[in-house]
């Protein structure tokens, strides 16, 4: 097959970009103890952008179906790259609620409570926030939600955080998506197209 004719069966392929917001401002990594993280986490879900964080490549938005997660990072992370007018803010591309538990006597550094927290989570114990069963649930609607916009936008782009990024690829990749570019650092893109 000639170069020009597997670029058109290429641009004929739909598309999903997944594209993590930029750095928070409040995403410092002190120690801290267990009530100071809640407060982390609180400052975290809503901080601006760090001022010096900005995006080591950009795709080309034209022509293109846009996705924003209603969290403040990411609504300011898709004016930062240059979105003019969002398509849609979705309440599944929201992050994973972001752990915390009453453990008392510790102080680690901020993301090693994340770190910590997310294991306790994976593992199934509650807590007052979105449990990893519903957040995974909500990735399946999330999925369902995208390839359904697919029959009607050749080219999906979201703008949403790590998390709900890895798993939404996860479940794209498992109903048969091919995986063509993965960076899940802030504003790292991760790229799929259909298998069709």
């Amino acid at each position: 097959m000639d170069a020009n004719k597997s670029k058109a069966l290429n641009a004929n392929k739909r598309q999903i970009v997944l594209i993590r917001h930029g750095r928070p401002k409040s995403a410092h990594n002190e120690f801290v103890n267990a009530v100071n993280y809640k407060k982390w986490v609180h400052d975290y879900d809503r901080s601006a952008l760090d001022p010096n964080s900005l995006p080591h490549e950009k795709v080309n938005l034209d022509s293109s179906y846009i996705i924003v997660s209603p969290l403040l990072r990411a609504k300011l992370s898709a004016q930062k790259y240059g979105v003019m007018r969002v398509d849609e803010y979705c309440e599944y591309l929201k992050e994973m609620d972001i752990p915390y538990y009453k453990v008392p006597f510790i102080s680690l550094r901020a993301w090693q409570w994340v770190v910590v927290s997310r294991f306790l989570w994976f593992l199934g114990v509650k807590g007052h926030f979105e449990s990893f069963k519903e957040a995974k649930r909500r990735v399946v609607k999330l999925a369902d939600h995208v390839e359904s916009l697919g029959e009607h936008h050749q080219r999906i782009i979201l703008f949403g955080h790590g998390m709900i990024h890895y798993f939404t690829r996860k479940e794209l990749i498992k109903r048969g998506w091919l995986l063509t570019q993965k960076n899940s650092d802030f504003w790292g893109i991760t790229s799929l197209e259909s298998n069709e």
